[in-house]
């Protein structure tokens, strides 16, 4: 059972993501002008691989990159490495999306995906050299939302459900991204 802070938080996380989710479907909405570039459509450049920045427990936190598998199937790694003094972070996520539905401006998916997190920390006094480390290992999946900004750039908002196995908790939890388009 999850204690009250943490429970407040996820429904922090979760309302931020459906605020996030419905401020891009609302932008979607609105018809922009043809020719302004913005179309996943579009004949001959498809924007097939991407780079960019990803946050998320399942998807990973790090450096992103996204390739297509077929036209509505994509593969996205994402992972970092964090160092700092006697704190050391590292993550790799692994998520498939599919596509339930395309227009010009935005894509609607369903995704699902491992994550692994390890944090290795010195405790106690400096001069023992005692260490301690802790892995996680998380899945699952659930939908999302991504929108091109401009010609190459898009963002995403994915609202998952999320298992993680060292807690044994199944919570709702965001994943954010953004990406360069090639």
């Amino acid at each position: 059972m999850m204690d009250m802070p943490t429970a407040v938080g996820a429904r922090r996380r979760a309302l931020l993501v459906l605020t996030v989710m419905a401020l891009s479907v609302a932008t979607a909405a609105q018809a922009a002008p043809r020719g302004d570039g913005r179309d996943w459509n579009r004949g001959g450049d498809t924007l097939t691989g991407a780079l960019g920045l990803h946050y998320g427990a399942i998807g990973g936190t790090g450096l992103s990159f996204r390739m297509p598998l077929q036209w509505y199937l994509y593969a996205q790694a994402a992972g970092g490495i964090w160092h700092s003094g006697d704190d050391k972070r590292h993550n790799l996520g692994l998520q498939l999306q599919y596509l339930l539905r395309q227009d010009s401006h935005l894509r609607l998916f369903t995704a699902v995906g491992a994550g692994f997190y390890y944090h290795r920390q010195r405790v106690g006094a400096p001069a023992l050299d005692t260490f301690e480390a802790k892995t996680d290992w998380n899945y699952g999946a659930g939908v999302g939302v991504e929108v091109l900004q401009g010609p190459r750039w898009a963002w995403l908002a994915e609202f998952d459900f999320v298992h993680q196995e060292r807690t044994g908790n199944t919570t709702v939890a965001p994943q954010l991204g953004v990406h360069y388009y090639w």
